[in-house]
């Protein structure tokens, strides 16, 4: 068979850190002793191994310190192990540094800077689910031929067909502009439908199917319009977002999709910024999330 990974993509955030995403073919069948790992190399280097195991994941952070420029080459590639065949496969391979995945000229900066700051004072926080596009299939609710769902409210797949349904919650904030509501008769009384125009940063990376899940009021939204508001050369810079509310009958509200919208610590680690000096590695003696609240009360 061909290649199972059929993407690799790379972009460095605004603090450094390169954020990796992939796509895998999805009518092949993943299994428990299959290994997907992130490797990594300086331009003229050995390959290390990042990360094992990311197979049941869509995307990953790369936040090591660095004491060299954001632009010098450095590259990366996935390698996925298939024990059972005593078959590998390697991906291409993505620059990291260079114009490639870093294209920001000021003026790109202070695009990203004001929606930024837009977010910040009058932004509303929550998570972003992405659909499961490949994986294995549900073993509840997959048609014989195994390429599609019949229950659209299986709650172990959410409707999806794919064995989980959604990846673990990635923090989104947005700027909703607009709120369009409207309503039509239902069984059951009437039915109350929402849409919501919306700005974010163009990251991590949306797809339509994706949900987004707003704290404190816990609104579920389908993403079905992603148009790119601001462009930089061939990199999107801010997105325009269309959601529709999800109904509360949908299964996407059912107790088997909450665990879903908790936050993924991978994404953003929460610890405010620090200011010792970079290094490649993590120093030692950093203090620990907890001790943060003790020193700033000392400032």
């Amino acid at each position: 068979m061909g290649s199972p990974i059929t993407s690799l993509n790379c972009s460095i955030r605004h603090d450094g850190a390169r954020l990796l995403s992939w796509t895998l073919q999805p009518h092949i069948t993943y299994t428990d002793s299959m290994r997907l790992q992130v490797e990594n190399s300086r331009t003229g280097d050995d390959w290390t191994v990042l990360a094992t195991d990311v197979l049941g994941q869509c995307m990953w952070v790369d936040s090591r310190r660095r004491n060299y420029n954001k632009r010098m080459n450095e590259c990366y590639r996935l390698r996925l192990i298939v024990p059972d065949n005593h078959e590998e496969f390697v991906s291409s391979v993505v620059d990291a540094g260079n114009h490639k995945a870093y294209p920001y000229s000021q003026e790109a900066e202070n695009v990203i800077t004001q929606v930024e700051k837009a977010i910040q004072m009058s932004g509303c926080k929550g998570q972003l689910l992405k659909k499961r596009l490949w994986g294995p299939r549900c073993p509840l609710c997959v048609d014989f031929t195994g390429q599609a769902t019949v229950n659209e409210h299986c709650p172990r797949c959410l409707g999806t067909g794919i064995d989980g349904g959604y990846f673990p919650g990635i923090g989104l904030d947005i700027i909703k502009d607009s709120i369009s509501t409207a309503e039509a008769p239902a069984e059951l009384g009437y039915m109350q439908g929402e849409t919501v125009k919306a700005r974010c940063i163009a990251y991590p990376w949306i797809n339509y199917g994706d949900v987004w899940v707003e704290d404190g009021t816990d609104k579920r939204y389908y993403i079905t319009q992603i148009t790119p508001a601001s462009s930089y050369r061939q990199t999107n810079l801010i997105y325009a977002l269309s959601m529709n509310l999800v109904e509360l009958n949908d299964v996407l509200h059912s107790k088997h999709a909450d665990h879903k919208a908790d936050m993924n610590t991978v994404w953003e680690s929460g610890e405010p910024h620090r200011t010792q000096p970079v290094t490649y590695t993590d120093q030692p003696g950093q203090s620990k999330d907890g001790e943060w609240d003790d020193i700033l009360a000392g400032l």
